[in-house]
């Protein structure tokens, strides 16, 4: 009897405690992004459990992702690339190979906070191929979010927007998972697409979108301060009369953040925001507790982030001295650390500053500068780019081995005449592919102006760059810069410039007073050989004055706005070896 009452007594003592640890889990997920300090406290309970409730092996690993993408929201890097390289070896070891791309996403999202893209394009690049693999739409969900944030960083523009499109479409899939591990909350995905469209200048549709995403739902929490922040932000590039509000509503929301390192982030965003309107004296106030805590934490590039805005608000505000010993602050550490981005900015704050006054030949230097870290940014982001297609190479080849040792165990018995017979088939497939292919490219190399579709001239362009990089071929871009030109001389160019070219080139007139033009099939002495005949042509409409032009040669990572900005690049120092004096 007294057995049957100890037994009776630990079934509804065990009850409370599984529906407890069920529970746990389904909110946690939501929880460590609305309120991580919470969510860390939690796993740290569930991981205390012991005897006589265990948890399997499978939710020990999910505890661990757990606590990896808490860290990341508190900016504890270091912590999260340990844990997840840790939890991933731990997960192979287990045969939970479903787990691993989660762990890779976590490694990915800390070098990310890190600005090192180096290191996080390839690792991320191997997370979404195991996704799509195991079948783990939860893991390709963000895969797919953190690259879509690394392109919009380094505006590849194009794929960031096919990164998160993809990853809003394939959203249902993921929360309707079998076996959960991690899922961000949509507005997650949403947001970084907003700051792509603001970044391309089309914030109207930015604030649209964004607005449509938070109607009539309660956000709660960083993600609460997150939203309202981004929000109050496009009103405000959009000069909404709605801005100040939101700018209010958002303040009002800080109280929830946790963790120093939170609000020292968020004090950063909202001085942006102060700064915009003019309110210098409270934008320094937050910039200098956000500048504060960054400094006792060693978050390095929120740091630079926030000495470089702090030096842009003091010039506004009339204190040079101070404002100029922290941007060179900044531009010392950006070089140190090869934060290129932060450079481009803080030499562009030093130049516009310098124009400002009048001081043309230090705006000029300092606008050098800043060309010449955006090459620096973009050979970095070249190699990055190459040790991810290298990543990609890699487990492509091993997927390959592997198939083909499958491939040799199965087929052993009776080789000698089904080898040979494959043999003659593949090789007759192999020569009808190969002819396909063949005629197909010759097709698109006679017929590709005229498969060009009429859509925006930029697409136009986009098609060109896509068909030469299937194709293999060579492609230059040529920039002219038209600004001395009469406006009724410039059909007159534009004819002249279209008789010199061949008829498979594309010259495109833009609003901003440049004129592209695209030549397939072009190398470099080619390209030379048209910009003389072109300063020809131009010299006679320029009246005096000097015209820029520059070029680009087209490379497989290329986008339109990466050549546009190599021939910019290339067009500046053409402009300055003109201007040094001879002899």
């Amino acid at each position: 009897m007294d057995f049957r009452i100890v037994v009776l007594s630990l079934t509804f003592w065990l009850a409370p405690v599984w529906a407890s640890t069920s529970v746990q889990f389904d909110t946690l997920d939501t929880l460590l992004y609305q309120y991580p300090s919470a969510a860390l406290k939690e796993i740290n309970d569930l991981e205390a459990i012991s005897s006589p409730v265990k948890l399997s092996e499978t939710e020990k690993l999910r505890l661990s992702l757990f606590r990896c993408e808490t860290f990341l929201q508190l900016g504890e890097n270091e912590a999260a690339i340990n844990l997840a390289r840790i939890s991933d070896a731990k997960a192979k070891i287990l045969k939970l190979e479903q787990a691993r791309p989660y762990f890779l996403n976590c490694m990915a999202g800390a070098f990310t906070n890190y600005g090192d893209f180096r290191q996080a394009l390839p690792i991320l690049d191997s997370s979404i191929l195991l996704s799509r693999e195991l079948k783990q739409p939860q893991s390709l969900v963000n895969g797919l979010r953190l690259r879509g944030i690394i392109d919009t960083q380094v505006d590849s523009y194009s794929s960031a927007f096919e990164d998160l499109s993809l990853a809003i479409d394939i959203y249902p899939d993921a929360q309707n998972q079998e076996q959960g591990w991690t899922l961000p909350p949509l507005i997650y995905i949403q947001l970084p697409l907003s700051q792509l469209l603001a970044k391309k200048s089309e914030t109207r549709q930015a604030f649209e979108m964004i607005e449509r995403a938070t109607d009539s739902k309660a956000f709660q929490g960083k993600v609460g301060v997150m939203l309202a922040t981004h929000m109050a932000k496009m009103a405000q590039l959009n000069q909404y009369s709605s801005s100040d509000e939101l700018i209010q509503q958002a303040k009002t929301l800080l109280p929830e953040l946790g963790t120093a390192f939170e609000l020292a982030v968020s004090y950063t965003q909202m001085a942006q925001l102060e700064y915009k309107r003019k309110n210098f004296i409270r934008a320094i106030q937050l910039l200098e507790i956000s500048l504060n805590t960054f400094q006792k934490q060693k978050k390095t590039i929120e740091e630079l982030r926030a000495q470089r805005l702090l030096g842009e608000v003091l010039l506004a505000s009339g204190d040079t001295d101070n404002a100029l010993k922290l941007i060179n602050k900044s531009i010392s550490a950006g070089i140190r650390t090869s934060h290129y981005a932060e450079l481009i900015l803080s030499y562009q704050v030093l130049s516009s500053f310098y124009a400002d006054i009048g001081d043309f030949k230090l705006a000029h230097k300092y606008q050098l500068n800043r060309f010449d870290a955006a090459e620096n940014s973009f050979n970095f982001i070249k190699d990055t780019r190459l040790l991810q297609l290298n990543a990609r190479l890699s487990r492509q080849q091993q997927v390959f081995k592997t198939e083909l040792l499958q491939g040799n165990s199965s087929i052993n018995v009776g080789l000698g005449f089904k080898s040979g017979y494959i043999a003659i088939v593949l090789t007759l497939l192999f020569g009808f592919v190969l002819g396909v292919i063949t005629i197909r490219y010759k097709n698109r190399t006679i017929q590709a102006p005229l498969a060009i579709e009429p859509q925006s001239r930029e697409h136009k362009i986009e098609r060109l760059i896509s068909n030469s990089k299937q194709g293999g071929y060579p492609l230059s871009l040529i920039v002219i810069r038209t600004v001395h030109v009469y406006q009724t001389d410039l059909p007159l160019l534009i004819s002249r410039i279209e008789n010199l070219l061949r008829d498979q080139d594309l010259v495109i007139n833009r609003e901003d007073g440049e004129l592209l033009l695209l030549l397939p099939h072009t190398k470099e002495n080619g390209t030379l050989r048209v910009i003389e005949q072109i300063r020809e042509i131009i010299t006679p409409l320029l009246h005096g004055n000097k015209t820029k032009i520059g070029y680009a040669h087209m490379q497989q990572h290329d986008s339109l706005n990466s050549l546009i900005k190599r021939a910019h690049i290339q067009q500046l120092r053409q402009t300055k070896i003109d201007e040094e004096p001879t002899g």
